[in-house]
């Protein structure tokens, strides 16, 4: 049962997601979205790929539908997302949130458990995972001229331009 609640488990975070990027307004946004989506997605699809593998070892056609099935997932979302009329900040962030705890949920109680339940190469399974972690999280500090730094930022050089001349 493993690899179908992955399955399913991912493919609702990645519709989420899709629908997340899909409702973006902002530049900004879409840029951010891509990238968290970038980062994990050969992870997450390198995850149901070696759970599918696993569980169905002489079945490789049925391994790779699953998987064209999971890559279709993410861009349903975006194209649900772009056809959903919003000016509506909340749906974007809904979207997102759900995104995440499905992540997470997936991550937690199947994807983790199953990987350290084995005892081979734990140092380096987790150090990669404080990697991964710290990718993502790292996102937060992508600054897109945005915000209170922003503004504090242009007073600066204004008042830079206003000494120089």
């Amino acid at each position: 049962m493993t690899p179908y609640i992955l399955l399913i488990g991912l493919g609702v975070h990645a519709i989420f997601e899709g629908l997340a990027l899909g409702l973006s307004n902002e530049i900004e946004e879409v840029e951010l979205y891509s990238i968290a989506i970038l980062l994990h997605k050969g992870a997450a699809g390198m995850s149901l790929a070696i759970s599918l593998a696993k569980a169905f070892p002489d079945n490789r056609r049925f391994v790779l539908i699953m998987l064209t099935l999971f890559a279709v997932f993410t861009p349903l979302g975006v194209f649900l997302g772009m056809m959903v009329p919003s000016d509506n900040d909340m749906a974007e962030l809904v979207c997102a949130s759900l995104a995440a705890g499905t992540f997470l949920y997936i991550a937690c109680s199947e994807v983790i458990i199953e990987e350290f339940a084995d005892s081979t190469h734990r140092v380096a399974k987790f150090l990669f995972f404080i990697l991964g972690m710290a990718m993502i999280s790292g996102l937060q500090f992508l600054d897109h001229g945005h915000g209170e730094h922003a503004d504090e930022h242009d007073e600066i050089h204004l008042d830079h331009d206003e000494h120089t001349d």
